[in-house]
């Protein structure tokens, strides 16, 4: 019995996290992405609906109102608000995106934006970014906690052909990055943008906290982007001052 209750709860886990696009879903799409059977699926679906974690409209499902509560609790508990005036300051000042991240697994979580990340409208780059192929994960992994065993397990999965694909080419990537100061994202995610990574130190230096400026290529051009590093350096600062 334990152990079918814990298969119902990762199966209904699995489930949410096929709405982390923001996209309104069916049964059956969802169903088919989880590998689950309908009946399976609209079952616990239902309970996410009763729980105020999914919201239904007709035959379509959409994240409910009870996981804006939750997000709002941990926006709260990672002190976010107290980076996002700086952010704002940085983004209008570029003209660009910024924003902070942490890391879950082989994953950047963006936990704070500058409400310059409108401009690109919805679809822009997610709120889950894929380590490899992100400035945000690879400041994260460099000036983070990580271990061998984490970059050897990563899925590697999303990005473009510009990402790095194993082990070898993110370790190379990670030295890279660790002698230059700072994370880039050259087109791996989007093509079209690149995005600067900083970490947010704390006084051990190590970082919690990663500080993402995320632009078009005509913006984030060579020649400007020595200057933006030292804004989202001074910055990324400014954060790790608030937060402390």
């Amino acid at each position: 019995m334990e152990n079918s209750g814990v298969q119902t709860v990762a199966r209904a886990f699995e489930i949410l996290g096929c709405f982390r696009d923001g996209d309104a879903l069916g049964v059956s799409e969802v169903a088919r992405r989880c590998g689950l059977a309908v009946s399976t699926t609209h079952r616990l679906m239902g309970s996410l609906v009763a729980a105020g974690f999914l919201d239904k409209d007709g035959s379509r499902y959409r994240v409910g109102g009870a996981l804006t509560e939750f997000g709002q609790l941990a926006h709260r508990q990672y002190g976010a608000y107290r980076a996002e005036p700086h952010l704002e300051l940085l983004a209008t000042t570029v003209g660009a995106n910024a924003s902070i991240a942490i890391r879950q697994a082989g994953d950047a979580v963006l936990v704070a934006t500058s409400r310059w990340r409108e401009a690109d409208g919805d679809r822009l780059q997610g709120i889950r970014l894929p380590v490899h192929a992100s400035a945000l994960g690879k400041a994260l992994l460099v000036w983070g906690e990580t271990t061998e065993d984490l970059i050897d397990l990563l899925p590697y999965e999303g990005g473009t052909d510009r990402s790095v694909t194993g082990p070898d080419e993110l370790a190379a990537e990670l030295d890279r990055t660790r002698r230059r100061g700072y994370a880039f994202n050259d087109e791996e995610l989007d093509v079209g943008f690149r995005t600067i990574g900083l970490p947010v130190l704390r006084p051990d230096g190590t970082c919690r906290f990663a500080l993402g400026l995320r632009g078009p290529v005509a913006l984030m051009t060579p020649e400007r982007v020595p200057m933006y590093v030292e804004l989202a350096r001074s910055t990324a600062r400014d954060i790790a001052d608030a937060l402390a």
